[in-house]
């Protein structure tokens, strides 16, 4: 109880506070025109839509008065989500291709990818599966070129819907798994148990009601702790299903009672359409004629209305197995003609044929844009290694050229020297034969002297005979 009383307490001051920034005239015009978007959007679109419609058209208004584009393609949206809550898909359809107007005139890739999600669910609802698949996979290839993780989660929930709706069980769960690890890695407890309640219906299509009644209270329990009405009556509803099947009938009709209750109270048409015809079918198999008339026709109504073709199939046939048991052929025959042709427009082959079709030629763009990658990321390869060796055979003939001129250079040196070498020697030759010259001069000269002057053995004989004459 605590909790409960701080949670939404602190739900109401975030309210508070934004109301404030849209009220306080100081602040910027993308400030004020956010704070009333989220006002509107996460305290009333979900549980008081009328009131978030309310808030919606003053957004609307500052949005155009201030020429912000932007905002008024988000005005758009949130009146668009607002119109498809309860039940409006004409109005629904118009503001969403308004927005995406809007969003592609100011080129916001985001706010195209999302305006093409809402009018892809808008036609999946109308029965248009292969419109639909075809708008689903245009915003998942800009979400895929964003890396808008949150935006690709959803279009994985709502290819696998369609793919779910034609019975084609294993691509659907290939989906919505994607999807749901997407979810939980960015901890989106919304976007868990989405995929948690149509991993579920996959389960109870194969049969499976153990795994599928196991993620049916999973998805239940979350959407419950985030005060996800909208997420809770579907729950309700798979839950109920579920039962159904199993012959539990009081169970199946206590659960589609009580998501018949939340629908009316959020004004979901779609979802109150859906409940009435489930608890006519259960009054149905019961054999109470008078009451399952009366739950399937008011689901037909709502149905027609709003163009859900889903539960007018469901309807129809309600009404054709009542109509008939109880003997009124003229409106058996009528519903039974009716719930024929609803059927065929959904399980054509013509429209399973073009889901794959869609789904092929979303597959090989995707392929062929990673193949265009790849290519480019090789040519840059490629590219690389050729300017690079054509750098190096630049710098080989940089340095060839650098050896032929440095040899050049060690010839002419060579030849320098060489000559140098010659010329030392021819002066060493010249030099040396001077010198010879010189020294054969002095020899000559000292032969000259020699037989010039008196040998010592003569000088010593004369020295010798005057030395006995002084002996007398």
């Amino acid at each position: 109880m605590f909790l409960t009383t701080f949670l939404g307490f602190s739900q109401k001051s975030e309210q508070d506070s934004l109301w404030n920034v849209w009220k306080d005239v100081k602040q910027s015009d993308t400030s004020r025109l956010n704070a009333i978007y989220d006002f509107a959007w996460n305290g009333y679109l979900f549980n008081k839509p009328d009131s978030a419609y309310y808030y919606s058209t003053f957004m609307m208004d500052f949005a155009i008065a201030k020429k912000q584009k932007k905002y008024e393609a988000k005005a758009n949206n949130l009146q668009g989500t607002y119109f498809y809550n309860i039940g409006d898909y004409a109005k629904s359809m118009e503001s969403h291709k308004r927005s995406l107007f809007l969003m592609k005139e100011i080129d916001d890739k985001k706010g195209i990818a999302s305006a093409l999600s809402n009018i892809g669910v808008l036609y999946k609802i109308q029965g248009d599966f292969t419109t639909a698949i075809d708008y689903y996979t245009q915003g998942l290839k800009i979400k895929e070129g964003l890396g808008d993780k949150k935006g690709i989660a959803i279009s994985y929930n709502n290819i696998g819907n369609i793919y779910s709706n034609l019975g084609d069980y294993k691509h659907a769960i290939d989906y919505f798994n994607k999807g749901l690890v997407i979810w939980e890695e960015l901890k989106d407890k919304k976007g868990i148990s989405g995929s948690l309640n149509n991993i579920g219906m996959i389960y109870f299509g194969n049969k499976d009601n153990v795994k599928a009644l196991d993620n049916y209270t999973r998805s239940l329990k979350i959407r419950e702790e985030t005060d996800d009405k909208p997420g809770v009556a579907k729950s309700l509803g798979s839950i109920g299903s579920l039962y159904f099947s199993e012959k539990e009938y009081g169970k199946a009709i206590e659960n589609y009672s009580r998501a018949l209750k939340i629908n009316e109270e959020i004004g979901d048409k779609q979802g109150i359409a859906n409940a009435n015809a489930n608890i006519g079918g259960i009054y149905l198999i019961q054999n109470d004629y008078s009451k399952a008339i009366s739950y399937s026709n008011k689901g037909l109504l709502i149905a027609q209305k709003i163009g859900a073709i889903l539960e007018v199939q469901a309807a129809s046939e309600n009404l054709y197995i009542a109509f008939k048991k109880i003997g009124k052929g003229k409106e058996a025959l009528e519903m039974h003609e009716l719930f024929i042709q609803m059927r065929d427009s959904i399980n054509s082959e013509t429209s399973k044929k073009e889901v794959v079709k869609q789904e092929f030629k979303y597959q090989y763009e995707k392929k062929t844009a990673a193949d265009s990658v790849k290519a480019s990321e090789e040519k840059k390869v490629v590219d690389a290694q050729f300017h690079q060796a054509q750098t190096q055979r630049y710098v080989l003939y940089i340095g060839i050229a650098l050896l032929i001129v440095f040899a050049g250079f060690m010839f002419n040196r060579f030849r320098a020297t060489q000559k140098q070498k010659i010329i030392i020697e021819q002066q060493k030759q010249i030099v040396e034969m001077k010198q010879r010259e010189v020294l054969d001069s002095i020899h000559y000269a000292k032969r000259i002297q020699q037989s010039l002057l008196p040998t010592e053995k003569y000088i010593y004989r004369s020295f010798k005979r005057l030395s006995k004459f002084d002996e007398i």
